[in-house]
């Protein structure tokens, strides 16, 4: 089991798919009547004078709300200020959902110095549920818990050890009816939590050869989660150790929320070298690839893995987006924008690749 996941720091490099290769050069017209036809030609690129969509102390993973605000997980500073906040993309204007997070710099993890919230989503009613990543330093009390605004707390680290795992919560995606997908990297699993607070494995992968998922044996990690519109599951399964290891895998299944195993066996649907992050729509699937072992930076993509255009017009492998430094997270927005987490950065960027 492989509990420890990538974060980094330095800057952002962008590939020349995209259409505003610099926040201050946005795609020019051929006519250009004042600055006000600028300024609209800045909107309508997606890409603002910044490039950018608010800052946060270390924003970890995005997903699309029902109400098409993008919910962002903020890992915090490590103290004790993690927080999921709600932000209107056209607008700019933020909601803090979930403030005061457990987070600590005290993650015993070599290379990712944070611990804390990593992965939120919301319902369709409004509830929100965010999981905190387990930290072994003391104190431990709120990590490895998935816990909702509602006022629901579920103990993932009690349930994992009853299994005798050890449990790294990851991300949470809502399941489309009344309950949570959560992945858990140090667990190799994927759970189903019921609003009852009722705790379910929905699929195990503790070998992506045994999986068949894989010509080479090691373990999937699962990272990012997403529900496509016809509540398909895509999970990013980030190799084990080391992290140059096996070749790791974006799959998809139709998990069982109830008292049972998954209801179709996991498929293959993208071989992603280091798949961090997933998102889903109905013109395709987006996965980011983190790009390597911590501390290689600039090798982070965004490929499209299911569509039209996916290994043709987006490019070689379905790239749509390259030289990243170490992206985390990913939201493909109604428009064609993408929204791609910089931990690192403290803040999200706004980018709209030339075409997929």
């Amino acid at each position: 089991m492989v509990g420890r996941f990538p974060a980094g720091r330095g800057r952002l490099a962008f590939s020349r798919r995209l259409a505003c290769p610099e926040p201050t050069r946005p795609r020019a017209l051929t006519l250009r009547v004042g600055s006000l036809v600028v300024a609209l030609v800045a909107v309508l690129c997606g890409c603002a004078r910044s490039g950018r969509l608010g800052e946060y102390q270390a924003a970890r993973s995005l997903h699309l709300a029902p109400d098409g605000r993008l919910i962002v997980t903020d890992l915090g500073s490590g103290a004790s200020d993690g927080a999921v906040v709600a932000v209107d993309t056209a607008s700019g204007r933020r909601a803090t959902l979930l403030g005061g997070l457990p987070s600590t710099r005290g993650s015993g993890q070599g290379h990712a110095d944070l611990a804390g919230p990593s992965g939120a989503d919301m319902a369709a009613d409004g509830t929100v549920c965010v999981v905190i990543g387990d930290a072994p330093a003391k104190p431990t009390a709120g990590f490895g818990t998935l816990r909702c605004n509602s006022g629901l707390v579920v103990d993932l680290k009690a349930f994992q050890a009853r299994r005798r795992l050890p449990s790294n919560p990851y991300d949470v995606v809502w399941d489309g009816q009344a309950g949570w997908f959560v992945s858990d990297g140090a667990a190799n699993n994927v759970l189903h939590v019921d609003r009852a607070g009722r705790v379910v494995l929905v699929a195990s992968f503790p070998s992506l050869k045994a999986a068949g998922l894989s010509q080479r044996d090691g373990q999937g990690v699962p990272t990012g989660l997403a529900r496509g519109p016809d509540r398909t599951l895509y999970t990013a399964l980030y190799g084990g150790a080391p992290f140059d290891g096996p070749p790791a895998a974006v799959v998809a299944f139709a998990p069982s929320t109830g008292n049972g195993p998954t209801d179709a066996r996991p498929r293959l649907v993208a071989s992603v070298p280091h798949p961090i992050a997933v998102a889903a729509t109905p013109q395709g699937v987006v996965v980011v690839d983190y790009g390597g072992a911590p501390g290689v930076r600039g090798r982070g993509e965004v490929r499209l893995v299911v569509g039209a255009g996916a290994g043709a017009v987006a490019g070689p492998g379905g790239v749509v987006a390259s030289g990243l430094d170490r992206p985390t997270g990913v939201a493909w927005l109604p428009d064609g924008r993408l929204v791609i987490a910089e931990s690192d950065r403290r803040g999200l960027r706004v980018l709209r690749p030339d075409r997929y």
